[in-house]
């Protein structure tokens, strides 16, 4: 299979001007053109650092206990998992819809496999795949069911997949990150776990969903820009669910 990062800045047909979801002074953009416009600044984002601090330790743990085979980095943006996977053993392609984001990743990994691709239609053949991680991309997703779908058919059977995300009840309305003293807003849709159990295909079995607030994360962030998290420290910020293909 041929894989290659696909550069070309064609906005989808169903996108407003500049790919914005409305024209009101601080518009909010789809995720294929507000990453496009925030992928050179993503990484210095304070909410990457969080993700670095919280989520990866717990896909490090995951990925180390599982017997070496092909990844696919679903959504993988600027690849902050690919040296996670590797060094734990495991072959990666990365899938993103964001060429700049991909372009980001390649200039870090000139050898890596890369493709730009929707994850509700992956170029890939069925059963290609041993594990599926997805973080912190459903949130950009209005309907989960092609999603899933698609991870059940690109999956082996017996395989797993980790899928994190930011918590419905997180006090958010969209993912704004700094770029050049302005914000940019890109629209995210809020699924609450019955919503992502009523949208799993009968072949994905959940094994594990755990929920993270401020007491029992890895990392406890500085009050400054996360005000969000401390005004309300019962509320959940994120969580991680383990499915298997049966």
């Amino acid at each position: 299979m041929s894989l290659k990062v696909r550069l070309g800045k064609r906005k989808p047909k169903s996108e407003g001007k500049a790919g914005r979801v409305d024209q009101a002074a601080d518009p909010t953009y789809t995720s294929r053109s507000g990453y496009a416009l925030v992928a050179s600044q993503y990484e210095h984002w304070h909410w990457f650092q969080f993700w670095q601090r919280n989520e990866v330790p717990i896909v490090q743990r995951w990925a180390s206990s599982l017997k070496p085979g092909l990844f696919l980095d679903a959504g993988s943006g600027t690849g902050l998992y690919r040296p996670v996977l590797e060094e734990a053993g495991h072959a990666v392609i990365s899938a993103d819809c964001s060429p700049e984001m991909l372009a980001v990743q390649a200039h870090r990994h000139p050898e890596a496999a890369l493709v730009c691709a929707d994850i509700r239609s992956l170029p890939f053949p069925p059963a290609y795949f041993e594990y599926v991680l997805c973080t912190r991309v459903l949130n950009h997703i209005q309907a989960l069911d092609p999603v899933f779908s698609e991870f059940a058919r690109v999956t082996k059977p017996n395989g797993e997949l980790l899928i994190s995300d930011v918590h419905p009840r997180h006090r958010y309305s969209d993912m704004s990150v700094p770029v050049n003293g302005e914000r940019i807003s890109i629209e995210t849709f809020k699924h609450p776990r019955e919503e992502i159990e009523a949208a799993l295909v009968p072949s994905l079995q959940i094994l594990g969903f755990e929920e993270f607030q401020l007491n029992n994360l890895h990392w406890k962030p500085p009050i400054q820009n996360f005000e969000n998290i401390y005004d309300a420290p019962e509320r959940p910020i994120f969580y991680v669910a383990v499915l298997r293909r049966v």
